[in-house]
């Protein structure tokens, strides 16, 4: 292969790991990268010498930073697709973008494109250099860019930032749920992947010194997303045997096709991403770990986190009516801190509601969170503030290990941007937040009582076991208001009281714990406090013995008069 080929099959690789980060990182399907490749492309031989006169280095930073631009317009208008519906929304992203090239012939060049003198130089007067892009120096600035790139995708993969994508790639809603802004790293990820291709359309342009639409079309962005897959489950070189692959295809691979043809190269990519995403179905997903070992011996372990301060969570007057039907009728409830309070009742008795307004995400009455209103704009939100809710039904990310799923509950998504440049550059503040991060791993596991299965595949979790991790991750946030929807279901009698012991530790920790529970002998046990709804209303409120002395709760529970 010539210098030439060579540099052109690097550059491609370039934008193929900007998509990596996308689809295997973060687990979003992105199939618009080809349009990025043409702002860079075309941005940089417009901008540049022979186009409007800009520097070349300027041009292709303003070229890339377009395309970054665009991966940010893009990631805000598909915020609310996934899946297929994302890789839809993208690759029409990429038809859009071709034939816009087509459509402005006098600006773009047509179907022909655009040509510009090459090699190209980039002249520096302020430093008085001048440098000509010959084949071989495009060659080893691209092996550069590729080598950068590697290396920043491996430290991200193995650092407690990366946790963060493989929330996002994992299960999104529950990542939310522990503090971690999706939102926002979706933008992150969608404008690195998009600049990322920019970059790699700026370089092929000025390797080549031509760019017309053949070059940029929607097949390229199936050949880039088929290079992503054919390397498996490996995220940060996989790319690397993907462009190898298509590169050795006969045929010349990742060449130009005729516009409206129907080649024998699109139809063979056709069939090898039809393959790899059947073989990536098929393989089995397992856990990563990527953190360094946690302490194993409890004699090792660090000791427990001091007492947090009491918090108090107050709601008064609470009503909420759906559609005629009262769910909530003037519900008041104090939470303090130090205390396990209990809410049962008869289903449909209004508990979930009630967890939904204690929690901020339902409008009712007053909630105030130590003594100031609260209302949460969005889940993570609710828990920077100190308020963390579980669902009901148990839930597992299957590719990270119980010790990784308690560390993204640790991180809580606090400062990423930070710790990610931090980590990248291997900064002594970054290795000490990693250790922090284990120790609190290890503390919370221990409180938990799941040590032992730190690094056990979630997927041979039991149901109690599942239940204990659900309760760990929450525990990790270092939230002081802990609502726990059913923590007790599916659990064995050995795991309820292991249960009990963790509520009653994070009780004595300082912490305000709710329990919506239908286990009466673990309420009975644990709580301090204890509240029963009924059609709406509180019916009774009091420690265990008043309660189950009060007659209305027993014939509401129990049916006895």
């Amino acid at each position: 292969m010539s210098a030439v080929g060579l540099a052109q099959s690097l550059w491609l690789l370039v934008a193929a790991l900007g998509l990596a980060l996308a689809v295997s990182y973060a687990g979003l399907p992105m199939l618009g990268q080809s349009a990025f490749l043409a702002v860079g492309g075309y941005g940089v031989l417009l901008l540049g010498p022979g186009g409007a006169g800009l520097p070349l280095g300027v041009a292709a930073g303003l070229a890339v930073s377009l395309a970054a631009a665009g991966g940010y317009l893009t990631a805000l208008a598909t915020a609310r697709l996934d899946g297929g519906y994302l890789a839809l929304a993208t690759w029409t992203l990429a038809w859009l973008a071709q034939r816009t090239l087509i459509a402005f012939p006098d600006l773009f060049g047509g179907t022909e494109g655009i040509t510009r003198a090459a090699p190209a130089r980039l002249v520096s007067r302020t430093l008085g250099v001048q440098l000509t892009l010959t084949d071989r120096i495009n060659l080893c600035l691209a092996a550069g860019s590729c080598l950068l790139i590697l290396a920043a995708l491996y430290r991200l993969g193995r650092g407690p930032a990366g946790l963060d994508l493989a929330g996002l790639r994992e299960s999104p809603g529950l990542t939310a749920s522990l503090g971690v802004a999706v939102a926002a790293r979706r933008r992150a990820v969608l404008t690195t992947t998009a600049a990322l291709g920019g970059l790699a359309g700026a370089g092929s342009a000025v390797l080549l010194g031509v760019i017309s639409p053949v070059d940029v079309s929607p097949l390229l962005s199936l050949e880039l997303l088929l290079a992503v897959l054919l390397g498996g489950t490996a995220r940060w070189w996989g790319p690397v045997l993907g462009i190898a692959v298509l590169a050795a295809l006969p045929g010349g691979a990742l060449a130009p096709t005729e516009l409206g043809g129907a080649p024998a190269r699109a139809v063979l990519t056709a069939l090898l991403l039809l393959a790899a995403v059947a073989a990536r179905t098929v393989l089995q997903r397992r856990p990563r770990h990527d953190l360094a070992p946690l302490p194993g011996r409890p004699s090792e372990l660090p000791p427990p986190r001091p007492a947090r301060r009491g918090a108090e969570l107050e709601l008064s007057h609470a009503s909420v009516r759906y559609a005629g039907v009262t769910a909530l009728d003037g519900v008041s409830l104090t939470l303090r801190g130090g205390q396990v309070h209990a809410l049962i009742g008869p289903n449909g008795s209004g508990k979930s509601t009630l967890l939904d307004v204690l929690a901020g995400d339902l409008d009712a009455g007053t909630v105030r969170l130590d003594g100031a209103p609260h209302r949460a704009r969005s889940v993570p939100d609710r828990v920077r503030a100190g308020v963390v809710r579980t669902p009901q039904q148990a839930t597992v990310l299957t590719g990270l290990s119980p010790a990784r799923q308690v560390a993204l509950g640790a991180r809580g998504g606090a400062g990423w941007p930070q710790a990610v440049l931090r980590q990248l550059f291997g900064t002594p503040r970054s290795r000490q937040q990693a250790a922090e991060l284990h120790a609190a791993v290890a503390d919370t596991l221990d409180v938990s009582g799941l040590s032992k299965l730190a690094d056990l595949d979630p997927v041979r979790l039991t149901a109690g076991e599942r239940q204990l991790l659900q309760v760990a991750r929450a525990v990790a946030t270092g939230a002081r208001v802990l609502l726990f929807d059913e923590p007790a279901a599916g659990m064995t009698a050995a795991e309820r009281g292991q249960l009990q012991a963790v509520l009653r530790r994070l009780a004595d920790g300082g912490a305000a714990v709710l329990i919506v529970e239908h286990d009466l002998r673990l309420v009975a046990a644990v709580a301090d406090r204890i509240t029963v709804l009924d059609a709406g209303r509180v019916l009774a409120t009091g420690d265990a013995a008043s309660v189950r002395a009060d007659p209305a709760v027993r014939h509401a529970l129990l049916g006895v008069r």
